[in-house]
């Protein structure tokens, strides 16, 4: 019996640390919409949002340029993104900050750094 229970533990040991490292590698990205083709970045912020924070640190780390709308502050910018959201099928509701808009790619609620990532370079060879 004691030599079952260590089988197990060795089992579970080895089963537990595939499952943690592959979950480094999961990434589970956000809704993304095809809208009309341009050739910037846009994150669309709110004052205040740490999460806006927090992408900005990100997208300037990884050295990516992107344009920001605060949407409070900017004039316009609030009916803009309110537009993109609306042709892509989402609701204001449905919204949460930053938003972005890759190139022409609608994806709301904070996305991962990521999946920006792969929206810039798959439209750089299309």
């Amino acid at each position: 019996m004691k030599g079952k229970g260590i089988l197990y533990f060795v089992a579970l040991s080895f089963f537990g640390t595939v499952i943690y490292q592959g979950a480094g590698n999961l990434v589970i990205e956000n809704p993304a919409v095809k809208l009309t083709e341009h050739d910037q970045l846009i994150m669309y912020s709110v004052t205040g949002c740490e999460y806006c924070e927090v992408k900005r640190r990100e997208l300037n780390r990884a050295e990516i340029p992107y344009v920001e709308y605060v949407v409070d502050r900017h004039p316009g910018a609030s009916r803009e993104l309110s537009e993109k959201l609306s042709q892509a099928g989402f609701s204001s509701k449905e919204m949460g900050f930053p938003s972005f808009d890759v190139k022409g790619t609608l994806i709301p609620n904070n996305p991962p750094l990521i999946q920006i990532r792969k929206l810039i370079t798959n439209n750089a060879e299309g």
